[in-house]
Protein backbone atom coordinates (compact mmCIF):
# COMPACT_ATOMS: atom_id res chain seq x y z
CA UNK A 1 0.00 0.00 0.00
CA UNK A 2 2.96 2.23 1.11
CA UNK A 3 4.79 3.36 -1.46
CA UNK A 4 4.94 0.97 -4.61
CA UNK A 5 8.36 1.57 -5.56
CA UNK A 6 9.29 0.35 -1.99
CA UNK A 7 7.22 -2.39 -2.28
CA UNK A 8 8.53 -3.78 -5.95
CA UNK A 9 11.94 -3.22 -4.51
CA UNK A 10 11.55 -5.48 -1.51
CA UNK A 11 10.74 -7.95 -3.82
CA UNK A 12 13.19 -7.70 -5.96
CA UNK A 13 15.17 -7.99 -2.90
CA UNK A 14 13.81 -11.04 -1.58
CA UNK A 15 14.06 -12.87 -4.98
CA UNK A 16 10.12 -12.00 -6.02
CA UNK A 17 8.87 -14.27 -3.48
CA UNK A 18 6.01 -12.63 -1.43
CA UNK A 19 3.71 -13.77 1.22
CA UNK A 20 -0.13 -13.28 2.13
CA UNK A 21 -1.59 -13.37 5.85
CA UNK A 22 -5.31 -13.11 6.51
CA UNK A 23 -6.34 -10.32 8.88
CA UNK A 24 -7.83 -12.56 11.36
CA UNK A 25 -4.26 -14.16 12.32
CA UNK A 26 -3.43 -10.78 13.48
CA UNK A 27 -1.87 -11.15 17.36
CA UNK A 28 -4.55 -9.74 19.61
CA UNK A 29 -3.07 -9.33 23.75
CA UNK A 30 -5.81 -9.28 25.79
CA UNK A 31 -5.74 -7.98 29.13
CA UNK A 32 -5.14 -10.21 32.19
CA UNK A 33 -7.77 -12.26 32.99
CA UNK A 34 -9.02 -14.33 36.06
CA UNK A 35 -9.58 -17.71 36.02
CA UNK A 36 -12.69 -19.43 34.41
CA UNK A 37 -15.47 -19.05 37.05
CA UNK A 38 -18.59 -21.38 36.61
CA UNK A 39 -19.26 -23.24 33.46
CA UNK A 40 -18.76 -22.78 30.38
CA UNK A 41 -20.79 -20.31 28.70
CA UNK A 42 -22.01 -20.60 25.10
CA UNK A 43 -21.86 -17.22 22.71
CA UNK A 44 -22.91 -16.92 19.07
CA UNK A 45 -20.58 -13.96 17.34
CA UNK A 46 -22.42 -12.40 14.62
CA UNK A 47 -21.19 -11.14 11.39
CA UNK A 48 -20.58 -6.79 11.83
CA UNK A 49 -22.69 -4.69 9.66
CA UNK A 50 -20.61 -3.03 7.03
CA UNK A 51 -22.09 0.72 7.15
CA UNK A 52 -19.35 2.21 4.85
CA UNK A 53 -21.34 2.42 1.48
CA UNK A 54 -20.41 1.28 -1.97
CA UNK A 55 -17.66 3.92 -2.55
CA UNK A 56 -14.08 2.26 -2.55
CA UNK A 57 -11.56 5.12 -2.84
CA UNK A 58 -12.22 8.94 -3.66
CA UNK A 59 -8.94 10.77 -5.78
CA UNK A 60 -8.02 14.26 -5.81
CA UNK A 61 -8.94 15.73 -8.89
CA UNK A 62 -5.94 17.88 -8.80
CA UNK A 63 -3.65 14.16 -8.89
CA UNK A 64 -5.23 13.64 -12.05
CA UNK A 65 -3.68 16.43 -14.09
CA UNK A 66 0.04 16.59 -15.33
CA UNK A 67 1.67 19.13 -13.65
CA UNK A 68 0.18 19.82 -11.07
CA UNK A 69 0.34 16.52 -9.80
CA UNK A 70 3.70 16.58 -9.20
CA UNK A 71 2.91 19.04 -6.47
CA UNK A 72 0.25 17.38 -4.66
CA UNK A 73 -1.80 13.87 -4.39
CA UNK A 74 -4.11 12.91 -2.91
CA UNK A 75 -6.43 9.72 -2.22
CA UNK A 76 -8.90 8.19 0.19
CA UNK A 77 -9.22 4.27 0.49
CA UNK A 78 -12.33 3.87 2.11
CA UNK A 79 -12.25 -0.18 2.85
CA UNK A 80 -8.62 -0.12 4.04
CA UNK A 81 -8.81 -3.53 4.63
CA UNK A 82 -9.06 -4.61 1.62
CA UNK A 83 -6.10 -3.21 -0.26
CA UNK A 84 -3.28 -4.96 1.41
CA UNK A 85 -1.16 -3.96 4.34
CA UNK A 86 2.78 -4.28 2.68
CA UNK A 87 5.04 -5.97 5.58
CA UNK A 88 7.53 -8.35 6.35
CA UNK A 89 7.92 -11.84 8.28
CA UNK A 90 11.17 -13.59 8.77
CA UNK A 91 12.92 -11.05 6.03
CA UNK A 92 10.42 -12.27 3.27
CA UNK A 93 7.77 -9.87 2.26
CA UNK A 94 4.08 -10.16 3.18
CA UNK A 95 0.89 -8.76 2.70
CA UNK A 96 -1.64 -8.69 4.67
CA UNK A 97 -5.20 -8.70 3.59
CA UNK A 98 -8.73 -9.65 4.13
CA UNK A 99 -11.87 -8.60 4.74
CA UNK A 100 -13.04 -6.97 8.07
CA UNK A 101 -16.89 -7.22 8.21
CA UNK A 102 -14.96 -11.09 7.87
CA UNK A 103 -12.12 -10.51 9.72
CA UNK A 104 -13.19 -8.68 13.00
CA UNK A 105 -16.27 -11.54 14.17
CA UNK A 106 -13.06 -14.56 13.69
CA UNK A 107 -10.90 -12.29 15.92
CA UNK A 108 -13.37 -12.17 18.06
CA UNK A 109 -14.13 -15.88 18.49
CA UNK A 110 -10.13 -17.16 18.37
CA UNK A 111 -9.53 -14.56 21.32
CA UNK A 112 -12.43 -15.62 23.26
CA UNK A 113 -11.25 -19.21 22.78
CA UNK A 114 -7.96 -18.40 23.81
CA UNK A 115 -8.89 -17.00 27.04
CA UNK A 116 -11.72 -19.71 27.38
CA UNK A 117 -11.01 -22.77 25.37
CA UNK A 118 -13.86 -24.73 27.09
CA UNK A 119 -16.37 -22.06 26.30
CA UNK A 120 -18.87 -23.13 23.03
CA UNK A 121 -18.51 -20.64 20.43
CA UNK A 122 -19.71 -20.19 17.21
CA UNK A 123 -19.72 -17.36 14.09
CA UNK A 124 -22.10 -16.78 12.17
CA UNK A 125 -23.08 -15.07 8.71
CA UNK A 126 -26.80 -16.04 9.00
CA UNK A 127 -28.85 -12.93 10.01
CA UNK A 128 -32.05 -14.87 10.90
CA UNK A 129 -29.27 -16.84 13.43
CA UNK A 130 -28.06 -13.82 14.74
CA UNK A 131 -31.24 -12.39 15.55
CA UNK A 132 -32.60 -15.51 16.99
CA UNK A 133 -29.27 -15.97 19.02
CA UNK A 134 -29.49 -19.89 18.40
CA UNK A 135 -28.48 -22.18 21.16
CA UNK A 136 -26.34 -19.29 22.92
CA UNK A 137 -26.64 -17.55 25.81
CA UNK A 138 -24.88 -13.96 24.41
CA UNK A 139 -24.92 -12.67 21.20
CA UNK A 140 -21.54 -10.38 20.14
CA UNK A 141 -22.86 -7.69 17.09
CA UNK A 142 -21.44 -5.09 15.88
CA UNK A 143 -20.96 -3.04 12.64
CA UNK A 144 -18.15 -1.13 10.55
CA UNK A 145 -18.96 2.10 9.96
CA UNK A 146 -15.89 3.81 9.10
CA UNK A 147 -11.88 2.87 7.75
CA UNK A 148 -10.55 5.98 5.70
CA UNK A 149 -7.20 6.04 5.02
CA UNK A 150 -6.41 10.01 3.57
CA UNK A 151 -2.85 9.63 1.46
CA UNK A 152 -1.64 13.25 0.61
CA UNK A 153 1.84 13.01 -0.89
CA UNK A 154 4.50 15.84 -2.99
CA UNK A 155 7.04 15.00 -5.36
CA UNK A 156 8.27 18.20 -5.86
CA UNK A 157 10.12 19.09 -3.69
CA UNK A 158 9.67 16.24 -1.12
CA UNK A 159 9.84 13.79 -3.29
CA UNK A 160 13.18 14.72 -4.26
CA UNK A 161 14.27 15.41 -0.77
CA UNK A 162 13.21 12.24 0.59
CA UNK A 163 16.61 11.10 -0.33
CA UNK A 164 17.60 12.79 2.55
CA UNK A 165 15.00 11.74 5.36
CA UNK A 166 12.19 14.43 4.54
CA UNK A 167 8.77 12.75 4.64
CA UNK A 168 6.90 13.39 1.39
CA UNK A 169 3.43 11.14 2.34
CA UNK A 170 1.18 11.89 5.00
CA UNK A 171 -1.19 9.60 6.04
CA UNK A 172 -4.42 10.02 8.29
CA UNK A 173 -6.50 7.26 9.64
CA UNK A 174 -10.21 7.29 10.53
CA UNK A 175 -11.64 3.88 11.76
CA UNK A 176 -14.96 3.81 13.78
CA UNK A 177 -16.48 0.12 14.75
CA UNK A 178 -19.57 -0.48 17.16
CA UNK A 179 -19.90 -3.58 19.22
CA UNK A 180 -22.70 -5.00 21.60
CA UNK A 181 -23.17 -7.93 23.68
CA UNK A 182 -26.67 -8.94 24.54
CA UNK A 183 -28.66 -11.58 26.10
CA UNK A 184 -29.96 -14.47 23.42
CA UNK A 185 -33.05 -14.87 24.68
CA UNK A 186 -34.36 -11.43 25.32
CA UNK A 187 -32.15 -9.67 23.29
CA UNK A 188 -31.79 -7.28 26.49
CA UNK A 189 -28.43 -5.24 25.92
CA UNK A 190 -25.72 -6.38 28.28
CA UNK A 191 -22.70 -4.07 26.57
CA UNK A 192 -22.22 -1.50 24.29
CA UNK A 193 -19.31 0.16 22.91
CA UNK A 194 -17.84 2.57 20.26
CA UNK A 195 -14.75 2.41 19.13
CA UNK A 196 -12.43 5.40 17.54
CA UNK A 197 -8.90 6.33 16.20
CA UNK A 198 -7.99 9.50 14.28
CA UNK A 199 -4.74 9.82 14.02
CA UNK A 200 -2.06 11.00 11.49
CA UNK A 201 1.35 9.71 10.76
CA UNK A 202 4.28 10.87 8.07
CA UNK A 203 6.27 8.71 6.08
CA UNK A 204 9.38 8.77 4.10
CA UNK A 205 11.44 6.96 2.16
CA UNK A 206 13.67 5.09 5.07
CA UNK A 207 10.79 4.82 7.71
CA UNK A 208 7.21 4.63 7.86
CA UNK A 209 6.41 2.35 5.45
CA UNK A 210 4.13 0.04 7.65
CA UNK A 211 1.99 3.05 9.35
CA UNK A 212 -0.92 2.25 7.44
CA UNK A 213 -1.43 -0.96 9.00
CA UNK A 214 0.33 0.28 12.38
CA UNK A 215 -2.88 2.73 12.63
CA UNK A 216 -5.72 0.04 11.52
CA UNK A 217 -3.67 -2.96 13.66
CA UNK A 218 -4.16 -0.65 16.88
CA UNK A 219 -7.85 -0.06 16.13
CA UNK A 220 -8.23 -4.23 15.97
CA UNK A 221 -6.22 -4.14 19.20
CA UNK A 222 -8.36 -2.03 21.01
CA UNK A 223 -11.80 -3.37 19.89
CA UNK A 224 -10.84 -7.12 20.10
CA UNK A 225 -9.32 -6.80 23.88
CA UNK A 226 -11.45 -4.75 25.02
CA UNK A 227 -14.76 -6.37 24.04
CA UNK A 228 -13.35 -9.73 24.66
CA UNK A 229 -12.72 -8.64 28.09
CA UNK A 230 -16.06 -7.49 28.76
CA UNK A 231 -18.16 -10.11 27.02
CA UNK A 232 -16.11 -12.80 29.78
CA UNK A 233 -16.81 -10.96 32.28
CA UNK A 234 -20.37 -10.37 30.99
CA UNK A 235 -21.10 -13.83 30.69
CA UNK A 236 -19.57 -15.16 33.67
CA UNK A 237 -20.95 -12.62 35.86
CA UNK A 238 -24.33 -13.35 34.34
CA UNK A 239 -23.69 -17.24 34.42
Amino acid sequence: MLPRGLVLASLVAAGCSTHLSPLHDAPIQLPALPEASGPPVSLLVCRFGDLRGDRLMTTSPVGLIPGPNLLYMGNTIHYVDRGGFAGSKNGRPQVRSGDLQTALPDLLAATIRKARPDWPIEVTASPERCRAGGDATYVIDGAIRRTDLRLHSNAVPLGVLGLIGVPFTFLSFDGELDVEIRRADTGAIAWRHGFRIDERRAVGLYYGHKAAYTLFSSLLQETVAHSVASAIHIAERGA
